[in-house]
């Protein structure tokens, strides 16, 4: 009797636990993708880490990609001079902004679309190209159009 009381006890015990084993693979569990990027100390160590670089204007969007399966956005730039590697002659290439991660959802392209001349320090992936770092890939022309000497203030880490 004693061993049929022990099981109906357990059973019991399993019973009154089992809703709160269903919550345990709920969507109240959730998980994050953070990249930790490198850091430049100067656009010139960007550019010397880049496949090529380029000065040019972000035109608009082109679509939407995935990065280490985070949403990442792809542009249209127009290419007003290769400064460094990549292609030849003027044009419009795509490029793929990654992404900053970790919930952070800005994206350095949106921000630096326009009319302004940018330098996109750029990396030949097999997907297309793409800004080598979500944080320090484009940044405004220099005064005379070239690889400015220091980040500007705007660039945060």
């Amino acid at each position: 009797m004693a061993r049929h009381a022990r099981a109906a006890a357990s059973a019991a015990v399993i019973l009154a636990l089992a809703p709160m084993a269903a919550c345990a693979g709920s969507p109240f569990v959730t998980s994050e993708t953070c990249i930790d990027w490198v850091w430049f100390e100067t656009p010139a160590d960007a550019a010397a880490e880049s496949d090529a670089v380029v000065l040019g204007r972000i035109v608009d969007q082109a679509g939407t990609s995935n990065y280490l399966d985070i949403p990442a956005t792809t542009w249209n730039v127009e290419v007003d001079s290769w400064l460094d590697g990549g292609g030849e002659g003027d044009g419009e290439i795509v490029v793929t902004s990654l992404p900053r991660s970790c919930g952070d959802t800005r994206d350095i392209m949106s921000e630096r679309q326009g009319d302004e001349p940018v330098i996109l320090f750029l990396r030949d992936a097999s997907s297309g190209w793409e800004i080598i770092t979500p944080l320090q890939g484009v940044v405004p022309a220099g005064p005379d159009g070239g690889i400015p000497t220091v980040w500007p203030d705007a660039i945060e880490g």
